[in-house]
């Protein structure tokens, strides 16, 4: 934790200065007065917001790190109607569910009660308690009309069973998408194991001390959908990393420019992902029919060897394929010439460095081995990389690593065989 913190201390103060840095690219030198003083403007506005991403990641760590932690995390194997809480191979927790959305609920909250209250802490911690009512209220404004009835269903029999307010367990699933703290890098190639293609992942995110060791597998069967395997947290309904038996998806939080627009939650929109869609081009397709709330890259790997990167926008996505050797990384920035915006805020030079981490470590053409991948996530890491994994969805497998102090890189990867987890039992 004091590790963390430190390294987070300079995002306070790094904004400001590389602001004033800052030199005037030639489009802006050739403008005229009103032209210049409106990319100014701009810029200003924009390095100020990230400025407050960059605050409120460092207040949420210091109330973590004074607020009372949560007990460790219970995962005794124990069962709920088909709803089950195991340890896989390395002690990894996974919790089946299975269903309806009330039997789903309710297998959840029954099986990890104790355990999403650690998720109720997180968000109070990161929110704070003063500002958690009125942030609630405008997440409800912006989202409740979006966000399809089968997720409510759920949502309200979790919060039956696990003792939480409803209104605070569905804030809890739309809070990233009003508070921009993710900082992951991905990639994805054809695998020289000749296991198809994967996606690696890491995924960077301020646990305040405690949340990393909640981490765990979810393999979810919801009743007429697409089964998938999600890597969350308790008290989790949506999707930030996971695959089903032939597509695999992460999500990178992007900086932009303005705050969070009305839609379905980001979380939800990559879940609806994974229960309906088996390629690139499907998951391209339904997100296309989606209204976005905020900018993000997601990235995907289908079974077939398709691999993309979605530059998800309110106003209009953008896809990227992989370069002529067949390698395709993604950050929080954007890179397409349509959407990519230099800026020079601590955030979004340290995107530009874990880019050039994963494209340095794997400079060759063509397959690329699994080790490194794996490398490449090493090279792209950060005190705040939780959770590492690489998703295999043609071999139906996945390998993961949790880690609750320092990089998850540095921890030993466990290979899972997804399709024996997402096999009817």
């Amino acid at each position: 934790m004091r590790r963390a913190l430190l390294a987070s201390l300079p995002l306070l103060f790094a904004a400001p200065v590389l602001a004033q840095e800052r030199p005037l690219p030639p489009s802006e030198e050739r403008a005229g007065p009103r032209e210049s003083r409106n990319s100014i403007r701009n810029s200003v506005r924009r390095l100020r917001r990230e400025l407050g991403i960059e605050r409120a990641m460092v207040e949420a760590q210091l109330r973590g790190l004074l607020s009372p932690r949560p007990a460790p995390p219970d995962w005794t194997p124990r069962r709920s109607g088909r709803g089950s809480l195991e340890l896989g191979p390395g002690g990894v927790p996974i919790l089946r569910l299975e269903g309806t959305p009330e039997e789903m609920g309710r297998q959840h909250g029954e099986l990890l009660r104790d355990e999403i209250g650690a998720l109720r802490s997180y968000v109070r911690d990161f929110v704070g308690s003063r500002r958690l009512p009125r942030a609630t209220r405008r997440a409800e404004a912006l989202f409740a009309e979006d966000i399809p009835e089968r997720y409510y269903r759920e949502a309200e029999a979790l919060a039956r069973a696990a003792g939480m307010p409803l209104a605070e367990l569905l804030f809890a699933q739309c809070f990233t998408d009003i508070y921009r703290v993710f900082g992951c890098s991905t990639l994805a190639a054809e695998s020289a194991e000749g296991e198809g293609t994967f996606l690696a992942r890491n995924l960077d995110f301020p646990t305040l001390g405690y949340l990393g060791r909640y981490s765990l597998v979810v393999v979810a069967r919801p009743r007429g959908r697409r089964p998938y395997v999600s890597i969350g947290w308790p008290g989790m309904l949506g999707v930030l990393s996971g695959q089903n038996d032939a597509l695999a998806a992460a999500v990178l939080v992007v900086h932009g420019d303005q705050g969070a627009q009305a839609g379905l939650p980001f979380q939800f929109a990559f879940r609806r992902v994974l229960e309906e869609c088996q390629s690139v081009d499907e998951a391209e397709a339904l997100l296309r029919q989606t209204r976005i709330t905020v900018t993000n890259n997601l990235i995907l790997a289908d079974r077939l060897g398709g691999t993309r990167v979605l530059e998800l926008h309110p106003e209009r996505i953008v896809a990227r394929g992989p370069t002529p050797g067949g390698l395709l990384s993604a950050t929080n920035h954007f890179l397409s010439d349509e959407r990519r915006v230099e800026r020079f805020s601590f955030t979004y030079l340290n995107s530009r460095r874990r880019l050039q981490a994963v494209q340095q470590t794997c400079p060759a053409a063509g397959p690329l081995p699994l080790e490194r991948a794996r490398q490449a996530l090493g090279a792209a890491s950060t005190p705040f990389t939780c959770q590492s994994m690489v998703f295999l969805p043609r071999a139906g497998a996945l390998e993961l690593a949790f880690s609750v102090r320092g990089a998850a890189t540095k921890r030993r990867f466990v290979r899972l065989e997804a399709k024996h987890l997402l096999a009817a039992r």
